[in-house]
């Protein structure tokens, strides 16, 4: 009796492991999410296969369906409430007067969280990515600033943090977090020692075709050589390997 129960427990862990490894697989060839598909007017439920090559959104409303190479789409976003949206190059209709489409898509599945999908498109992608989230690993910090992010409404208190794997705005709230990669930053700049700006490809929400720039006022002093040091280090790391 008792060699039977340890048959079943090796048994019981080869099958965990079987199915980890085809996890690990299916993680690294791509993720398969069962979306709501959110319009102008109702929605419509299929799924959207992410993986290197590009994006698909398979649905019964055939109308609905499309495939994007990694080419055809600008930007991905990934907001905290499983939620993913697609900047493509199609026109929206004619009264937007050559505004590009946005897809936004839900998913279902509680066991693939936003943070997932994020780490996913990080490592499979050069497209840009706007997330309020931030990496798994973010590394040993070079530079870490006080600072606040001015909004349009109201700014978001907390630390600008620079590492060898990208750029990090903690904030204090959590919400108001953001990350990027380096190739994902067209420039920083500076206006003084209290002040300092990022300018991302991130599309702008209310300017067609131009890229989102994100102010910070510094709550201490960055003298004019720790800016030029910054200002190197940052654009080191945007150089391709």
């Amino acid at each position: 009796m008792e060699r039977s129960k340890v048959q079943m427990w090796a048994l019981l862990t080869a099958l965990v492991g079987i199915i980890s490894a085809a996890n690990a697989i299916s993680q690294e060839r791509g993720i398969t999410l069962n979306v709501r598909h959110d319009h102008f007017m109702g929605s419509c439920n299929g799924s959207l296969v992410l993986d290197e090559r590009g994006v698909r959104y398979e649905t019964t409303h055939q109308k609905d369906a499309r495939a994007w190479n990694i080419e055809d789409i600008k930007e991905f976003e990934i907001e905290r409430d499983r939620r993913i949206k697609l900047y493509t190059y199609e026109d929206r209709s004619n009264w937007r007067l050559g505004a590009d489409k946005i897809f936004e898509f839900t998913w279902f599945d509680e066991s693939i969280s936003s943070q997932q999908v994020y780490e996913f498109l990080r490592s499979h992608t050069r497209r840009p990515i706007a997330a309020s989230l931030i990496p798994a690993e973010v590394g040993p910090l070079s530079f870490d600033l006080p600072a606040k992010h001015l909004g349009i409404l109201r700014g978001n208190q907390g630390r600008l943090q620079f590492s060898e794997g990208g750029v990090v705005f903690q904030a204090s709230n959590g919400r108001g977090s953001r990350s990027w990669r380096y190739e994902d930053l067209e420039s920083i700049s500076t206006g003084g020692p209290y002040d300092l700006t990022l300018t991302t490809y991130e599309q702008q929400r209310f300017h067609y075709a131009s890229r989102r720039v994100y102010n910070f006022q510094l709550k201490e002093s960055l003298p004019r050589d720790s800016y030029d040091a910054l200002w190197r280090f940052v654009n080191q790391k945007k150089e391709p390997m």
